[in-house]
């Protein structure tokens, strides 16, 4: 990411906070240190504590301070993966086993779970009441997208606006909320509280709207799972929708909307659609 190789010294905070996370994830049952450790290896982007502290550089920056907010962003993130893998039966994550194939469902769920206390724990001490509110608001937020999602699985009729506001609070509030944490413990102003936070929604739409886009016509490999596994799961996404609002596709492409056990040929032939239509660049 750019904003990563212009502030160098985002990569050793990230290295910080990575090391913070291992040491607060240690349990005293050897499979949640083993399913800790291995999520934690199979890396990721960390765009969300890194976003937090680039935030706190707006105003009086103390890295002691931010770090373990800046951990407790990503294990809420990880156990929001966690627990999405066990809804979604998904198998793969960033070209790795997930942790409910690795170890069953069971065991995921209180992965999930054991990492989220740990956040609480290590949050409530940390940050004002005003930032805890914030926090709650965010996860309640998540779990409302999620829960949305879920109930929409294989519904024909999903809007863009639908869309938006469902990926608002799947993905983006948390980009927003590392924002806002970052601003907020570090005395910002504001105004410049509100901007930033502001901006942390807009980017994580962004992201997650180039994340289904990549879904569709990304390489396989790099995206670590199958492509167009959204749409075989019932979860249509913004190229879906825009390709669906063509007259021209719409009802090649209503032959394979609702439909589950969809064979290889035909989830090819729904990217091919899809690209034709030029669902990525709508």
């Amino acid at each position: 990411m750019r904003v990563r190789k212009k502030h160098i010294d985002v990569y050793t905070e990230i290295d910080k906070i990575d090391n913070y996370i291992r040491k607060s994830l240690k349990a005293n049952q050897q499979v949640l240190t083993d399913a800790v450790n291995d999520l934690l290896f199979a890396g990721g982007k960390r765009l969300r504590p890194a976003m937090l502290m680039l935030a706190g550089r707006f105003g009086k920056y103390n890295e002691d301070k931010l770090i373990p907010l800046a951990a407790t962003i990503e294990m809420i993130h990880m156990a929001t993966l966690i627990h999405d893998d066990i809804i979604d039966e998904s198998d793969m994550r960033r070209g790795r086993p997930t942790t409910r194939n690795r170890w069953g469902n069971s065991t995921a769920v209180f992965t999930g779970d054991f990492i989220l206390a740990r956040a609480f724990s290590i949050i409530t001490q940390s940050v004002s009441q005003k930032s805890m509110h914030h926090i709650s608001s965010v996860i309640k937020g998540i779990c409302e997208g999620e829960v949305d999602q879920f109930q929409s699985k294989f519904e024909p009729s999903l809007s863009v606006i639908h869309y938006l506001k469902r990926t608002a609070r799947k993905t983006g509030m948390l980009f927003s909320l590392s924002c806002q944490i970052g601003a907020e413990e570090s005395r910002c102003k504001k105004d410049t509280v509100h901007f930033l936070r502001k901006f942390g929604l807009d980017f994580g739409v962004a992201f997650q709207i180039s994340d289904d886009i990549i879904d569709f016509f990304g390489d396989q490999n790099k995206a670590g799972k199958p492509l167009c596994c959204d749409f075989v799961e019932g979860v249509y996404t913004l190229p879906v929708i825009y390709a669906m609002e063509d007259s021209k596709f719409k009802d090649q492409l209503a032959e394979f909307i609702g439909r589950k056990n969809l064979t290889v040929n035909e989830v090819e032939e729904v990217g091919r659609l899809v690209g034709v239509n030029g669902g990525n660049q709508n």
